[in-house]
């Protein structure tokens, strides 16, 4: 008994020296608490409530809401860690008052904010935190790129524009445009990025028209971005004038006709070639340019073939190489594919689309003062003019991008009724494995009459 006595008291002894030390632990928390309250407890100002932060050009515009505690009277606006910042003086009139105060002459970056609020006596709100807020600049500004336009024309009076698409994530918004109306009158028209088309209506002939487009950088911005001004002549189509058979600019239309032939009864099918050739009808074709049959001035002008994803596209075509049973009409000098026609006084246009065109291969789009093409040689002697005043001056150029279906324009002026000839011409060299070749789609011609 006695031992059990002796480890009861040392049991004892051992709970109180427990509770010893967990008084004189909890004694010290306290005194460190009260160490850090000296004064009382902490007080905490009502911080802004709803922030928002809308990014601009070398700006932001803070935005929030005084809801909680009509105390404050100071608002502190922080940025690049606390090296800046700016005061803004608050005079609580009502139960919910705004905070709408512009941050200027930021740089071009990415910024933190904080947002803290005083009481008269100096008591601070939580902070509020907004990270990665952006502000834009002549970085951002640079790389905005102008709505592309494919295509414009002028019909009566309604200028009708095809834009050319661009990338609506990158903020693009919509085209400012300012025209000179039938009176006049300059007209400031807005047209939407979601439109593939626009209409400027009661257009003043043999006038231009310039656009920009404007970009919001994200919907809350505040502050909209302007690319340079183009300035664009809308002219007339005159193809159906002045150009015979023309064929189709876009091979997926349901509108206009491909090339056609001059018989889809007569032909030729060369080893090494599966395709039938045929001449092109309405078009002038020397002897070269028709290598597709048993000797040149055959066939060989126009073919079917795949056209941006339309089979049996009819196109107008210069090939050589892959003739496997007459070798010498793999080399085609100087052929050429034209029209001539007695063109009135004005600024032309000429458009084609090319289907294809092989690399490193000299073929060239022409318009030339005269009756006649000029070879690869004469042409290239000279530099392409814009105004075709005496004969066998030319406006002209290579046709060198290695893709499939594009436009090409060549633009020329002539002062007084002439004969102009018009197409392509080119020196292409194959053997019976490689080949050369240019598929045009269509040709098309626009024009400012004096």
């Amino acid at each position: 008994m006695k031992i059990m006595k002796n480890i009861l008291n040392i049991r004892a002894l051992l709970f109180l020296f427990v509770i010893g030390i967990a008084v004189v632990s909890s004694c010290t928390k306290m005194d460190d608490f009260k160490k850090y309250t000296e004064g009382g407890e902490i007080i905490y100002s009502g911080r802004v409530d709803s922030l928002k932060i809308r990014s601009g050009l070398n700006r932001v515009l803070i935005q929030g809401l005084f809801i909680s505690d009509r105390k404050v009277t100071l608002c502190k606006i922080f940025w690049n860690s606390r090296q800046d910042s700016l005061i803004v003086p608050v005079v609580r009139k009502a139960a919910v008052d705004t905070l709408s105060k512009y941050v200027t002459n930021l740089v071009e970056g990415t910024y933190n904010f904080e947002i803290v609020t005083y009481d008269a006596i100096g008591h601070p709100s939580i902070p509020v935190v907004r990270s990665g807020v952006k502000v834009y600049g002549p970085n951002y500004g640079a790389f905005l790129i102008n709505m592309p336009i494919a295509d414009v024309s002028l019909d009566n009076t309604t200028a009708n524009i095809v834009w050319g698409g661009l990338d609506k994530t990158s903020g693009a918004v919509y085209m400012d445009i300012l025209y000179t109306n039938t009176s006049g009158t300059k007209v400031r028209a807005k047209k939407l990025v979601n439109s593939s088309t626009a209409q400027l209506l009661n257009y003043k002939y043999r006038s231009t028209f310039d656009y920009r487009t404007v970009y919001l950088p994200d919907t809350a911005a505040i502050d909209t971005f302007y690319t340079a001004y183009r300035t664009v002549s809308a002219r007339t189509d005159v193809t159906a004038s002045f150009i015979d058979n023309p064929g189709k600019m876009d091979p997926k239309s349901t509108t206009g006709t491909m090339f056609q032939p001059v018989s889809f009864s007569q032909g030729a099918v060369v080893a090494g070639n599966t395709a039938t050739w045929r001449r092109l009808a309405s078009w002038t074709s020397n002897a070269q340019a028709n290598n597709w049959g048993t000797a040149f001035d055959t066939f060989g002008t126009y073919v079917e073939r795949a056209a941006e994803g339309v089979n049996n596209f009819g196109t107008m075509s210069l090939e050589a190489g892959k003739n496997t049973i007459n070798t010498a009409l793999n080399v085609v000098t100087n052929g050429k594919i034209y029209q001539t026609k007695l063109l009135p006084a004005g600024e032309y246009s000429l458009e084609a689309r090319v289907g294809n065109v092989s690399a490193n291969t000299p073929v060239y789009f022409v318009a030339n003062a005269g009756n006649q093409l000029p070879d690869v040689a004469a042409l290239t002697a000279k530099a392409s003019k814009a105004v075709l005043a005496a004969a066998n001056d030319a406006s002209y150029m290579q046709i060198t991008t290695v893709a499939q279906g594009y436009n090409i324009t060549i633009n020329f002026t002539i002062e007084q009724p002439t004969q102009v000839t018009f197409g392509f011409v080119g020196t292409l060299t194959g053997t019976v494995t490689t080949n050369q070749f240019l598929k045009i789609s269509g040709v098309r011609m626009k024009s400012l009459a004096f």
